[in-house]
C-alpha cells in the first residue's frame, strides 16, 4: 500500500480530530506535568537550538522527545538508545557519524540526525494537520493502513480520540492492549495555553465565557442511549461497596441502578450484596465515560459513578478548571513527583547490572554499594531531592530494604499517614498520588515505589529498579499503569509530610 500524503482530505480528518480533543480526566495531571517539564527553560534552550539547525519546531522536538525518550537528554532523538553509542534498535546504526567529541553523542548532534534521517529538517507544513502527519509518519503508519479503526495512539494517547489497541512490539498488533504514552497531538493541545505556539499556528484565544459545554449522551455497550440527569448528584468522594457508605449517596445509587435496568430491589440506603450484585450487572452491561469497558468489582468509584449520572457527577474535564500550583503551595507529594518523573528513562549501565552513574547516586543515598538492587533506594532519593527544594523534612526512612522501610514508616507518630492493606482494600480513595506503595513477596523480598495517581483504585505509579512488566528488579526507572490498590501482594501505603 502507498504511503499516505497530506492531502485535503487528511488536513481535515487531523484538523476535527484536533478540534474536538478532550484530554482524558484522569490523565490531565501527568499530561500537564510533561507540558510543564517540556517548557522548563533548560530544556526548552535544548530543543530551540535544534530548531535552529533543522527548522523544526522547538515544540515538535519536545514533543518527539517524550514520545522517543521519556524527555531524557541522556537518550538518542531516533528512538530511546543511549547516547553512549549508535542506536542498536530500529533504526538501529545511527547516526552514521563518529560523534564530535569523540566520546558520547550529544543530544543536540543526535537530535538534529534523527529529524534529518525522518526527512523533517525538509518538513514546512507546521500547522496542525502538518504537524499531525509529520509526527505519524515518523512513527509510522501502520495503525493507519493496516488497523485503520485505531487512532494512532503516538498521536492521540490519553485523549479521547483513543481507546484502546496497540503494537505490543514490531509487527505484532493487540486490539485490547492500550498505550501508556502520552499522545504527541494531545501534548500539543496542552501547550495552546501558551501564546507563542498558539500563535505560530494560527489560533486566537477563544472569548470568555462561563458556559459549560454539555457531552453528547453516554452509550452504553448495547448501543442504547441514555440521557443523564441536568443537575445530577455529585460523586460522594468515598468509593461505595458492600457493607459501606452514606445512606443518601447509596439510596441515589440504587435508585439509579433500578432506572438503568439493574434495579436491587427496594431502595434502602444500605449497601447490601443484592446491591454488589446490581453494580456488577450494570458494568457488565456498559462502558465508561470514554467507552472502555467498566471493571466488574461492584465497587462504584467515579468511573462507575459517571457511568450511571454523567461527566457532570464528577470531577472532569467538563466541569473542573485546570489548578495552577503556585510555588508557595506546592506540596511535598507534588514536588517528589516531579523530581520521580524527571528520573524517568533513567537505565542501568550496563543493563540488568543494578549500576550506573544515576542508579549509583540512588543507593549511595541510603549508604549502599553499586550492585544493589535500587527500588527503596530510588523512593528514598526522590523524597530527600523534594524534601530539599521546599526546605521540609524528609521523614522517608533512609534504608534500601522495601520491608524494613514499611516497618519503620508503621512506626513513625509525626508528619506520616500509613493505609494498610486491609484499609486500602476496605476504602481504595486513601490512596492518593505522591504516597509509597510497599508490596510485599516471598523469601522476604519487596518492592517499592510512588503513586503517580489512583483511577478508581487502579495505580499509576513511577517505579525505579522495574521494567514495563512490573517486575521487581528490572533495569531503570518507568512510569507504570496497571497495579491495583486491592492487590495481595500490597503490604500498604505512606504519605510522607
Amino acid at each position: 500500500m502507498a504511503k499516505p500524503i497530506l492531502d485535503d482530505q487528511l488536513a481535515a480528518e487531523y484538523a476535527g480530530l484536533f478540534a474536538s480533543l478532550v484530554i482524558r480526566p484522569e490523565r490531565r495531571d501527568e499530561v500537564q506535568r510533561v507540558a510543564d517539564r517540556l517548557l522548563r527553560p533548560a530544556n526548552r534552550k535544548q530543543y530551540e537550538t535544534v530548531e535552529a539547525a533543522t527548522s523544526v519546531p522547538w515544540f515538535v522536538v519536545a514533543i518527539i522527545h517524550n514520545l522517543e525518550a521519556d524527555m531524557a537528554f541522556s537518550a538518542h532523538l531516533h528512538n530511546g538508545d543511549p547516547l553512549t553509542a549508535r542506536t542498536v534498535h530500529e533504526p538501529a546504526g545511527l547516526p552514521k557519524k563518529a560523534p564530535a567529541s569523540g566520546g558520547a553523542y550529544s543530544w543536540v548532534e543526535s537530535a538534529i540526525d534523527a529529524l534529518a534521517y525522518d526527512g523533517l529538517d525538509t518538513w514546512t507544513k507546521w500547522t496542525v494537520p502538518g504537524i499531525a502527519y509529520a509526527l505519524e509518519r515518523y512513527n509510522g503508519f501502520g495503525y493507519r493502513t493496516r488497523f485503520p479503526f485505531v487512532k494512532s495512539p503516538y498521536l492521540w494517547g490519553f485523549s479521547n480520540v483513543y481507546t484502546r489497541g496497540k503494537f505490543i512490539r514490531d509487527g505484532v498488533f493487540s486490539p485490547d492492549a492500550v498505550s501508556q504514552q502520552c499522545g504527541g497531538m494531545t501534548l500539543l493541545s496542552a501547550l495552546m495555553d501558551e501564546d507563542d505556539i498558539a500563535q505560530r499556528l494560527g489560533f486566537q484565544p477563544p472569548p470568555d465565557s462561563d458556559e459549560v459545554a454539555k457531552p453528547t449522551p453516554f452509550l452504553p455497550v448495547d448501543g442504547s442511549v441514555v440521557e443523564f440527569p441536568d443537575n445530577p448528584p455529585r460523586f460522594p468522594g468515598k468509593y461505595l461497596m458492600e457493607k459501606t457508605g452514606d445512606k443518601v449517596s447509596v439510596t441515589r445509587l440504587q435508585k439509579r441502578l433500578a432506572d438503568m435496568g439493574a434495579s436491587p430491589g427496594a431502595p434502602t440506603g444500605v449497601f447490601d450484596t443484592p446491591t454488589k450484585y446490581a453494580v456488577q450487572l450494570f458494568q457488565a452491561r456498559s462502558v465508561d465515560l470514554d467507552g472502555a469497558p467498566l471493571e466488574i468489582d461492584g465497587i462504584v468509584g467515579p468511573m462507575t459513578w459517571g457511568a450511571l449520572f454523567g461527566p457532570l457527577s464528577i470531577e472532569s474535564e467538563w466541569v473542573k478548571p485546570r489548578v495552577v500550583i503556585k510555588k508557595a503551595e506546592k506540596t511535598l507529594a507534588s514536588a517528589v513527583l516531579d523530581v520521580a518523573s524527571e528520573q524517568i528513562g533513567v537505565r542501568e549501565i550496563p543493563p540488568n547490572s543494578n549500576c550506573g552513574a544515576q542508579v549509583e547516586a540512588f543507593l549511595a543515598s541510603v549508604g549502599l554499594d553499586r550492585g544493589n538492587p535500587w527500588c527503596m533506594s530510588f523512593v528514598y532519593w526522590c523524597f530527600a531531592q523534594a524534601a530539599q527544594s521546599l526546605g521540609v523534612p524528609n521523614r522517608v526512612p533512609q534504608t534500601g530494604l522495601v520491608r524494613g522501610a514499611w516497618k519503620q514508616a508503621q512506626a513513625l507518630t509525626t508528619g506520616v499517614r500509613v493505609v494498610t492493606a486491609r484499609d486500602a482494600q476496605v476504602d481504595p480513595s486513601l490512596v492518593v498520588p505522591g504516597m509509597v506503595f510497599f508490596l510485599g513477596f516471598s523469601g522476604n523480598t519487596g518492592h517499592a515505589g510512588i503513586v503517580a495517581d489512583n483511577i478508581n483504585g487502579k495505580l499509576v505509579t513511577i517505579e525505579g529498579n522495574t521494567n514495563q512488566d512490573g517486575v521487581r528488579d528490572g533495569g531503570g526507572v518507568f512510569r507504570r499503569v496497571g497495579r491495583k490498590v486491592t492487590d495481595p501482594t500490597v503490604l500498604g501505603f505512606a504519605a510522607f509530610g
